[in-house]
This record gives structure tokens, C-alpha cells and sequence, in this order.
């Protein structure tokens, strides 16, 4: 074989692989609804995440009320624990929010607004726990308090989507961080 047919196989194979290679070393650039999900900012996406946790849970909750005569104290236990914690971390990455947008005077009303009806869910939560935890359960309370809790998380979620898309153009402010001592 001549250099040049040697040549022209080597450049083959390397055109060959090299779209392979390329591939596999992944993008920086993201899909068109990446920013309207917030999936470069953090504390959005894990507000979200906590928030359809404890929405998913308050429903199981409430089928699982609907279909039992009255709710084992085991169970109750549970939901108690897990509602609490993603009520707990929603809280916490709002205000990780509230002061990554602290110049944004809409997007911090917007913010106070959810952690307002947070609280109120929180409320509508120790209440729903109480009423099921009750050795004397009357069905319809509990029914009642599951219901009232499923309809709050659910505006808080569809309230927290429309502040998502209102701040997928606006970058967040840049985590606070000490420079260095100068080197002497």
C-alpha cells in the first residue's frame, strides 16, 4: 500500500469515530423548556420536587382515609414524618430563593405569598394529623381535613410553577462567597 491509501484509511477511521467521541462528551446547552423549568437553578427545582412529594403524599393519604375505616396510628405516623419534612425543605429553599432574588421586589411578594400559604398548609397539616390520630376518627373530619390539605398544596404548586416561568429569564443572584486573603 502507497502513503496515500495508508492516509486515507487512517483519516476514514477517524472521521468515523470521531461523531462518536463528540457525542459522548454531553452539551452544555439545554433544551428549549429548561429554563422555564428552572433546571439550572437549584432551590426552584428543589421546591418543586418537595412540593409534588408532599401533594403526592397528602393524596395517597386522603385515598387511603377514604378507603379505611379508620387510619392505622403506624401510618398516620409516617405521613406525619414525610409531610413534615417536605413541608420543612420547601420552606427552606423558598428563602434560599427570597434572598437569591432579594432585589426583585415582584419576586419576593411572589415568594411571601407561597411561604404564607405554606404556613397555612403546615396548619391545615397538623390539624389533618390530629383529626386522624384521634382514637374516636370521625371519617368525615378526616376526609374533610385531607381535602383541605390536597387544595392548598395544589395552589401552592400551580402559584410556585407561575413564579418558575416568571424567573426563567432571570438569573439569580450569585451565591455570596469570601475571596481569598491576598497571598503575602
Amino acid at each position: 500500500m502507497n502513503k496515500l491509501s495508508q492516509m486515507s484509511i487512517l483519516v476514514g477511521m477517524v472521521l468515523a469515530i470521531l461523531p462518536n467521541i463528540a457525542w459522548g462528551q454531553g452539551s452544555t446547552f439545554r433544551d428549549a423548556g429548561a429554563k422555564i423549568r428552572g433546571d439550572a437553578y437549584w432551590p426552584s427545582r428543589a421546591t418543586t420536587r418537595y412540593m409534588e412529594g408532599a401533594r403526592s403524599y397528602a393524596r395517597d393519604f386522603q385515598t387511603y382515609v377514604t378507603t379505611n375505616p379508620s387510619p392505622e396510628p403506624s401510618v398516620v405516623k409516617e405521613v406525619n414524618v414525610e409531610l413534615s419534612r417536605y413541608l420543612s425543605e420547601s420552606k427552606k429553599h423558598l428563602a434560599t430563593m427570597k434572598k437569591d432574588f432579594a432585589t426583585d421586589k415582584e419576586t419576593v411578594a411572589a415568594i411571601e405569598s407561597i411561604e404564607k400559604d405554606l404556613a397555612a398548609a403546615v396548619e391545615s397539616h397538623t390539624a389533618m394529623i390530629e383529626c386522624c390520630a384521634n382514637e374516636k376518627f370521625d371519617k368525615i373530619a378526616g376526609m374533610a381535613c385531607c381535602k383541605d390539605l390536597v387544595k392548598q398544596l395544589d395552589k401552592i404548586h400551580a402559584d410556585h410553577q407561575k413564579l418558575m416561568q416568571k424567573l426563567s429569564g432571570k438569573p439569580a443572584a450569585p451565591a455570596a462567597t469570601k475571596s481569598p486573603a491576598p497571598m503575602k
